[in-house]
Protein backbone atom coordinates (compact mmCIF):
# COMPACT_ATOMS: atom_id res chain seq x y z
CA UNK A 1 0.00 0.00 0.00
CA UNK A 2 1.64 3.33 -1.04
CA UNK A 3 0.50 6.83 0.69
CA UNK A 4 1.90 10.43 0.90
CA UNK A 5 5.14 11.70 3.04
CA UNK A 6 4.62 15.43 3.51
CA UNK A 7 7.35 18.07 4.22
CA UNK A 8 6.03 21.19 4.32
CA UNK A 9 3.11 23.45 2.98
CA UNK A 10 4.34 26.62 0.26
CA UNK A 11 3.38 28.37 -2.22
CA UNK A 12 1.33 27.40 -5.04
CA UNK A 13 4.11 28.60 -7.54
CA UNK A 14 7.26 27.44 -4.79
CA UNK A 15 9.91 26.26 -7.14
CA UNK A 16 11.41 22.79 -6.68
CA UNK A 17 15.08 21.95 -6.92
CA UNK A 18 16.22 20.46 -10.02
CA UNK A 19 16.07 17.58 -10.28
CA UNK A 20 14.03 17.59 -7.03
CA UNK A 21 15.24 15.23 -4.52
CA UNK A 22 14.60 11.99 -3.29
CA UNK A 23 12.04 11.31 -0.37
CA UNK A 24 11.57 9.30 2.28
CA UNK A 25 10.82 5.93 2.33
CA UNK A 26 12.83 2.30 0.75
CA UNK A 27 12.85 2.60 -2.28
CA UNK A 28 12.76 6.43 -2.10
CA UNK A 29 10.81 8.13 -4.84
CA UNK A 30 10.74 12.06 -5.72
CA UNK A 31 9.28 14.82 -3.86
CA UNK A 32 6.41 16.46 -6.14
CA UNK A 33 3.54 19.36 -5.30
CA UNK A 34 -0.15 18.08 -4.70
CA UNK A 35 -1.85 21.12 -5.45
CA UNK A 36 -5.40 22.02 -4.22
CA UNK A 37 -8.56 22.88 -5.28
CA UNK A 38 -10.12 26.58 -6.15
CA UNK A 39 -10.56 28.47 -2.66
CA UNK A 40 -13.15 31.22 -2.36
CA UNK A 41 -11.42 34.25 -3.02
CA UNK A 42 -8.66 32.99 -5.39
CA UNK A 43 -8.78 31.30 -8.66
CA UNK A 44 -7.10 28.13 -8.26
CA UNK A 45 -5.24 27.19 -4.82
CA UNK A 46 -2.88 29.62 -4.04
CA UNK A 47 -0.94 26.63 -1.73
CA UNK A 48 0.71 23.55 -2.33
CA UNK A 49 1.90 20.57 -0.17
CA UNK A 50 5.30 19.42 -0.88
CA UNK A 51 5.07 15.29 -0.83
CA UNK A 52 6.38 12.41 -1.87
CA UNK A 53 5.00 8.28 -1.95
CA UNK A 54 5.83 6.02 0.61
CA UNK A 55 5.70 2.44 1.06
CA UNK A 56 3.22 1.53 4.34
CA UNK A 57 3.84 0.65 6.92
CA UNK A 58 6.40 4.13 7.59
CA UNK A 59 9.43 3.14 9.69
CA UNK A 60 11.41 6.21 10.38
CA UNK A 61 15.81 6.50 11.33
CA UNK A 62 17.30 9.38 12.56
CA UNK A 63 19.04 9.41 9.06
CA UNK A 64 15.41 9.79 7.86
CA UNK A 65 14.98 13.10 10.56
CA UNK A 66 18.10 14.50 8.80
CA UNK A 67 17.32 13.90 5.24
CA UNK A 68 13.62 15.34 6.26
CA UNK A 69 15.63 18.94 7.46
CA UNK A 70 17.69 18.85 4.17
CA UNK A 71 14.68 18.80 1.70
CA UNK A 72 12.94 21.35 4.06
CA UNK A 73 15.88 23.55 3.87
CA UNK A 74 16.06 22.46 -0.10
CA UNK A 75 12.72 24.15 -0.53
CA UNK A 76 13.73 27.49 2.20
CA UNK A 77 15.91 28.85 -0.51
CA UNK A 78 13.21 29.37 -2.52
CA UNK A 79 10.80 31.20 -0.65
CA UNK A 80 9.10 30.41 2.98
CA UNK A 81 8.17 26.93 4.29
CA UNK A 82 5.71 25.86 6.92
CA UNK A 83 7.53 22.21 7.62
CA UNK A 84 4.98 19.89 8.72
CA UNK A 85 6.12 16.89 11.40
CA UNK A 86 8.48 14.60 10.62
CA UNK A 87 6.32 11.25 9.46
CA UNK A 88 2.97 13.15 8.73
CA UNK A 89 0.99 10.72 6.20
CA UNK A 90 -1.69 11.12 4.31
CA UNK A 91 -3.48 8.16 2.28
CA UNK A 92 -3.65 10.08 -0.77
CA UNK A 93 -3.67 13.51 -2.47
CA UNK A 94 -7.80 13.95 -2.17
CA UNK A 95 -6.90 13.92 1.79
CA UNK A 96 -4.53 16.13 1.38
CA UNK A 97 -6.59 18.41 -0.45
CA UNK A 98 -9.19 18.36 2.04
CA UNK A 99 -7.40 18.68 5.26
CA UNK A 100 -5.05 20.85 4.45
CA UNK A 101 -5.60 22.96 1.41
CA UNK A 102 -9.23 23.41 1.83
CA UNK A 103 -11.02 26.10 4.06
CA UNK A 104 -7.13 26.65 5.68
CA UNK A 105 -5.86 27.78 2.53
CA UNK A 106 -6.57 31.70 3.10
CA UNK A 107 -4.57 31.25 6.57
CA UNK A 108 -1.84 29.49 5.33
CA UNK A 109 -1.57 32.17 2.46
CA UNK A 110 -1.31 34.88 5.45
CA UNK A 111 1.13 32.53 7.50
CA UNK A 112 3.50 31.93 4.33
CA UNK A 113 3.38 36.17 3.83
CA UNK A 114 4.32 36.76 7.19
CA UNK A 115 7.22 34.40 7.29
CA UNK A 116 8.84 35.21 3.70
CA UNK A 117 12.20 36.33 3.97
CA UNK A 118 12.41 34.83 7.92
CA UNK A 119 14.52 31.95 9.13
CA UNK A 120 14.64 30.73 12.37
CA UNK A 121 17.81 30.17 14.54
CA UNK A 122 18.25 28.16 17.31
CA UNK A 123 20.67 28.89 20.25
CA UNK A 124 21.25 26.76 23.03
CA UNK A 125 23.92 27.99 26.09
CA UNK A 126 25.25 25.28 28.77
CA UNK A 127 27.53 25.06 31.72
CA UNK A 128 29.47 22.60 33.26
CA UNK A 129 27.77 21.71 36.61
CA UNK A 130 30.88 21.55 38.16
CA UNK A 131 31.91 24.96 36.83
CA UNK A 132 28.20 26.44 38.11
CA UNK A 133 28.64 24.77 41.68
CA UNK A 134 32.27 26.49 41.90
CA UNK A 135 30.51 29.49 41.00
CA UNK A 136 27.58 29.52 43.24
CA UNK A 137 30.27 28.68 45.96
CA UNK A 138 32.52 31.44 45.23
CA UNK A 139 29.72 34.03 45.48
CA UNK A 140 28.67 33.13 48.82
CA UNK A 141 31.47 32.54 51.30
CA UNK A 142 28.89 31.44 53.45
CA UNK A 143 27.34 28.84 51.85
CA UNK A 144 30.73 27.43 51.38
CA UNK A 145 32.02 26.91 55.21
CA UNK A 146 28.31 25.47 55.29
CA UNK A 147 29.31 23.17 52.66
CA UNK A 148 33.31 22.54 54.31
CA UNK A 149 31.22 21.74 57.67
CA UNK A 150 29.14 19.14 56.13
CA UNK A 151 31.80 17.68 54.77
CA UNK A 152 32.70 16.73 58.16
CA UNK A 153 29.39 15.03 58.79
CA UNK A 154 27.91 11.34 58.02
CA UNK A 155 24.15 12.93 59.07
CA UNK A 156 22.08 12.18 55.56
CA UNK A 157 19.79 14.83 56.42
CA UNK A 158 22.37 17.61 56.52
CA UNK A 159 23.77 16.54 53.94
CA UNK A 160 20.59 16.42 51.50
CA UNK A 161 19.63 19.84 53.13
CA UNK A 162 22.99 21.64 51.81
CA UNK A 163 22.64 19.71 48.38
CA UNK A 164 19.03 21.03 48.08
CA UNK A 165 19.90 24.61 48.91
CA UNK A 166 23.11 24.48 46.34
CA UNK A 167 20.83 23.34 43.63
CA UNK A 168 18.25 25.76 44.57
CA UNK A 169 21.35 28.37 43.85
CA UNK A 170 22.71 26.86 40.52
CA UNK A 171 18.84 27.47 39.55
CA UNK A 172 18.74 31.22 40.44
CA UNK A 173 22.46 31.42 38.82
CA UNK A 174 21.07 29.94 35.43
CA UNK A 175 17.84 31.45 35.20
CA UNK A 176 19.77 35.21 35.54
CA UNK A 177 22.41 33.79 33.13
CA UNK A 178 19.18 32.87 30.66
CA UNK A 179 18.12 36.64 31.28
CA UNK A 180 21.17 37.50 30.30
CA UNK A 181 21.80 36.15 27.09
CA UNK A 182 18.45 36.91 26.16
CA UNK A 183 18.89 40.48 26.95
CA UNK A 184 22.19 40.25 24.38
CA UNK A 185 20.32 38.38 21.80
CA UNK A 186 16.69 39.32 21.41
CA UNK A 187 17.61 42.97 20.23
CA UNK A 188 18.55 41.25 17.03
CA UNK A 189 15.63 39.25 16.13
CA UNK A 190 11.61 40.02 15.56
CA UNK A 191 10.48 37.20 17.59
CA UNK A 192 11.29 34.32 19.85
CA UNK A 193 10.80 31.97 22.00
CA UNK A 194 12.01 28.89 24.45
CA UNK A 195 12.25 25.14 22.45
CA UNK A 196 12.19 23.05 25.42
CA UNK A 197 12.78 22.64 29.72
CA UNK A 198 15.67 24.78 31.26
CA UNK A 199 17.33 26.20 33.48
CA UNK A 200 17.38 23.04 35.87
CA UNK A 201 20.05 21.61 37.91
CA UNK A 202 20.50 19.33 35.14
CA UNK A 203 18.79 21.00 32.10
CA UNK A 204 20.77 23.62 29.83
CA UNK A 205 21.28 27.68 30.73
CA UNK A 206 19.09 28.51 27.58
CA UNK A 207 17.19 26.53 24.95
CA UNK A 208 15.80 28.94 22.65
CA UNK A 209 14.13 29.41 19.29
CA UNK A 210 14.82 33.59 17.12
CA UNK A 211 13.30 34.20 14.18
CA UNK A 212 15.73 36.80 12.15
CA UNK A 213 15.64 38.18 8.95
CA UNK A 214 17.54 36.21 6.24
CA UNK A 215 19.13 39.06 3.99
CA UNK A 216 20.24 42.54 4.86
CA UNK A 217 17.93 45.44 4.36
CA UNK A 218 17.67 48.77 6.06
CA UNK A 219 20.72 49.50 8.54
CA UNK A 220 17.99 49.15 11.02
CA UNK A 221 16.61 45.94 10.71
CA UNK A 222 17.70 42.65 12.43
CA UNK A 223 18.84 40.09 10.20
CA UNK A 224 20.72 36.92 9.89
CA UNK A 225 24.24 38.67 9.43
CA UNK A 226 23.71 41.26 12.69
CA UNK A 227 22.59 37.85 14.67
CA UNK A 228 25.33 36.20 13.69
CA UNK A 229 28.03 38.52 15.25
CA UNK A 230 25.61 38.77 18.36
CA UNK A 231 26.11 35.79 18.62
CA UNK A 232 30.10 35.44 18.35
CA UNK A 233 29.93 38.24 20.87
CA UNK A 234 27.83 36.42 23.45
CA UNK A 235 30.53 33.07 23.26
CA UNK A 236 33.36 36.02 24.11
CA UNK A 237 31.50 37.29 26.70
CA UNK A 238 30.47 33.82 28.19
CA UNK A 239 33.66 31.73 28.41
CA UNK A 240 32.03 29.61 31.01
CA UNK A 241 29.38 28.38 28.20
CA UNK A 242 29.25 25.91 25.93
CA UNK A 243 26.76 27.67 23.04
CA UNK A 244 26.07 25.92 20.32
CA UNK A 245 24.32 27.98 17.43
CA UNK A 246 22.09 26.19 14.07
CA UNK A 247 20.51 27.97 11.77
CA UNK A 248 19.06 29.11 9.38
CA UNK A 249 16.47 26.72 9.48
CA UNK A 250 12.88 26.71 8.46
CA UNK A 251 10.60 28.51 11.08
CA UNK A 252 9.39 25.78 13.21
CA UNK A 253 8.09 27.29 15.92
CA UNK A 254 7.05 30.70 14.35
CA UNK A 255 4.22 28.93 11.67
CA UNK A 256 1.63 30.46 13.72
CA UNK A 257 1.33 34.61 13.73
CA UNK A 258 4.51 36.30 13.99
CA UNK A 259 4.34 37.76 17.71
CA UNK A 260 6.70 38.18 20.19
CA UNK A 261 4.63 36.25 22.60
CA UNK A 262 2.49 33.37 22.99
CA UNK A 263 3.03 29.87 21.36
CA UNK A 264 0.96 29.37 18.20
CA UNK A 265 -1.58 26.87 18.36
CA UNK A 266 -0.69 23.87 16.25
CA UNK A 267 -2.79 21.28 14.32
CA UNK A 268 -1.61 17.79 13.74
CA UNK A 269 0.08 18.26 10.61
CA UNK A 270 2.76 20.86 12.64
CA UNK A 271 1.09 24.17 12.65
Amino acid sequence: MTSLLLYAVVRDGHPLPDPPPLGLGDPPEAIRLVRGRAVAGFATCPVAVVASPVAEPVNLTDSDAERHLDILLGLLANGPVIPLRLGSVAPDEDAVRDEILGEAAPQLVARLDALDGLVEVHFDADEDETTAIRAVLAADPALAGVRAAAAQTTDVRTRISLGERVADRVIMRRAEQAEQLLDELRPFAIADTGRGPMGGPEDPVLRWAFLVHRDPGAPSRRDLRQFDEAVERVRRGHPDLVIEYVGPLPAFHFVGPVEPAGEPARSRWGW
